[in-house]
């Protein structure tokens, strides 16, 4: 009779701080979506925000203390044992999941915001037409986001965090789909690791990269393995990562070295197989790098002197690697380590020039990037015509340059023969609020993602770090 009564007496409660609406929590109240746990409280009272979904698979609704309730539904389907599995339509912030219920006599509706009332809106223009969807990911911004051609988003993630300066690099990072060579789907994200915050410097991000499944459930946490000069569980750095399957895949990171009685952010390249480190390399085995530093960054790079930050594998096996202080791309064998061909875009006299590169790639036997155009202040998507095997280049080509100016950051990713733009950190562009573009082979933008307020003083700070299509 104690533990009945009990049981009657605690419903009561619940339902009284639920139907009251009062500024003390309703701790009892917890209940899951997608394996998310939330809580019911007197700041939130009748509407709860979502931090993540997806409305490519139902959302599981679940509510462990459903003994409580006579009568539990989501957007009108009844739960059985506490659990619901409901369509979701649309991800919006006037867009909600409804969950009703009956205590004891007493009626409740609790809303499920399905987009967090803080994640900045963005609005698109157009309609793309090239296969994949849109990946995002934020400078400033715990957020990740994926859209489809007419710009609805298909999922995100986010985590609410202070912003007090744009020096806080504690954003989630490169945000990207792969498929295995295993055949099966994979995403993955790169996040700070709060241990290691103290090494964080401008343009550095030390933590570590989360594995996703085909439906976003968390696989694993990816840091460095143990090497020489390295311990176990160093923090990547965010920058890049190239996916083979869950057991072999290539790290980049920063790490600190001396050379010389002088302190140097090294960069360094880990690849694993297994759990094994396979190959690594440090920039600070191979001093002529020093040489090529672009005279735009000498006052600023300081200590952070190539500023390594993207990594591909070449058709023949070995890497290419993007180092924005020098405003240099390298080939670098996959098993000796050796630099073998350089293509520096600050030299004069060169029929191409590009300062401050960022996601080179090799495309259809030639070489892409995202030219930042540093010092110059003009941004451009450029392609060189590159002989594999000794670097030389044949020829040139703007993609897109149409006077916006990105300082830092940005992606050029390419579906059939449209070319896509993710427009990364603004410089002196106005309006500064784009976020990537999708053109056709003609050149012709056909839709553009940008945040909703041209003029807005925030862009900055809302800064994409990565936008790509996959």
């Amino acid at each position: 009779m104690k533990n009945r009564a009990a049981i009657w007496l605690a419903g009561a409660v619940l339902t009284l701080l639920i139907s009251a609406c009062e500024d003390f929590p309703i701790n009892q109240f917890q209940f899951t979506v997608n394996g998310v746990s939330y809580t019911a409280d007197g700041t939130v009272c009748d509407t709860v925000d979502l931090v993540t979904l997806s409305t490519e698979f139902d959302a599981t609704v679940r509510v462990p203390s459903y003994a409580l309730f006579s009568q539990l539904s989501v957007n009108g389907v009844p739960m059985k044992h506490g659990k619901a599995t409901v369509p979701v339509e649309r991800i919006a912030k006037d867009a909600f999941l409804t969950l009703e219920w009956t205590s004891f006599g007493e009626s409740g509706t609790l809303l499920l915001r399905t987009l967090h009332s803080e994640v900045p809106e963005a609005e698109s223009t157009g309609t793309a037409t090239a296969p994949g969807d849109f990946y995002l990911s934020f400078v400033y911004l715990r957020l990740i986001e994926k859209y489809d051609n007419e710009g609805r988003l298909l999922f995100y993630r986010f985590e609410p965090h202070a912003l007090s300066s744009a020096t806080d690099n504690t954003g989630w990072w490169d945000f990207k789909k792969h498929v295995g060579d295993d055949g099966k789907t994979y995403y993955s994200y790169h996040a700070l690791d709060p241990k290691y915050e103290s090494w964080v410097f401008a343009g550095h991000n030390p933590g570590v990269r989360i594995l996703l499944d085909e439906h976003y459930n968390k696989l694993a946490e990816i840091r460095l393995e143990s090497a020489k000069h390295v311990r176990m569980g160093y923090p990547p750095d965010g920058h890049d990562f190239y996916f083979f399957n869950p057991r072999h895949y290539i790290l980049m990171s920063y790490l600190d070295r001396e050379v010389d009685g002088e302190t140097l952010h090294a960069a360094y390249l880990q690849e694993v197989r297994h759990g094994r480190v396979v190959f690594d390399w440090w920039s600070t085995d191979y001093p002529e790098l020093t040489a090529l530093q672009d005279p735009v960054f000498a006052e600023s790079a300081g200590a952070d002197y190539v500023h390594f930050n993207s990594v591909d594998v070449l058709p023949d096996g070995h890497l290419l690697c993007s180092f924005r202080h020098l405003s240099t791309v390298a080939k670098i064998h996959r098993q000796t380590g050796e630099i073998l061909w350089t293509i520096c875009g600050w030299k004069p006299g060169q029929d191409f020039d590009f300062h401050g590169q960022h996601y080179a790639r090799w495309h259809d036997s030639g070489l892409t990037f995202f030219n930042n155009g540093n010092g110059t202040n003009a941004t451009t998507l450029l392609r060189l015509e590159v002989d594999l095997q000794t670097g030389v280049v044949s020829g040139s080509r703007k993609l897109m340059d149409d006077d916006y100016f990105a300082k830092a950051c940005g992606a050029l990713t390419f579906s059939g023969d449209h070319i896509i733009a993710g427009w990364g950190i603004p410089g002196n562009a106005d309006p500064s609020n784009r976020l990537v573009t999708e053109a056709d082979a003609s050149g012709n933008v056909i839709f553009s993602l940008h945040w909703k307020d041209p003029a807005s003083p925030y862009n900055s700070i809302l800064a994409s770090y990565r936008c790509a299509k996959y």
